[in-house]
């Protein structure tokens, strides 16, 4: 499935301080988007719409890593399996940090994806640190 994503600038701020030291969080939560989803450096964890299916909801990742992309450990990785409980119809995910108030980065689907009672969502969000495109 098509899907656009973004790293955000919540996500670039939390990881400078994170690399100087300063007090921040890392990577660790994810969650279903409804309502709107649009995949850009200006979104934030204030302003997205989280499912309220339990499910779905703000939980901590199955995993989060490094990877390579380009070259060793460039990459942030995280990887969820979510299992609605009673259903909703999802627009994307975004990833967090360890106290769920920074947005690292957020990906939308092209097409909405409308999940019932036991139906799963496996996500995977990478999130590659290096300078330019």
């Amino acid at each position: 499935m098509a899907q656009s994503q973004s790293p955000t600038n919540q996500g670039y701020g939390e990881t400078g301080k994170r690399m100087a030291g300063e007090l921040a969080t890392g990577v660790k939560s994810c969650v279903c988007i409804i309502t709107s989803c649009t995949a850009n450096e200006a979104q934030t964890a204030a302003g997205i719409t989280k499912s309220a299916d339990t499910g779905l909801d703000l939980v901590d990742a199955d995993s989060v890593k490094s990877s390579t992309t380009t070259v060793a450990n460039d990459t942030v990785e995280l990887d969820h399996k979510f299992t609605a409980v009673t259903g909703d119809t999802v627009l994307g995910f975004g990833i967090l940090n360890d106290d769920d108030d920074v947005l690292f980065m957020i990906c939308c689907f092209a097409a909405s994806v409308v999940l019932a009672a036991s139906d799963t969502l496996t996500i995977e969000g990478k999130q590659q640190y290096k300078l330019g495109a």
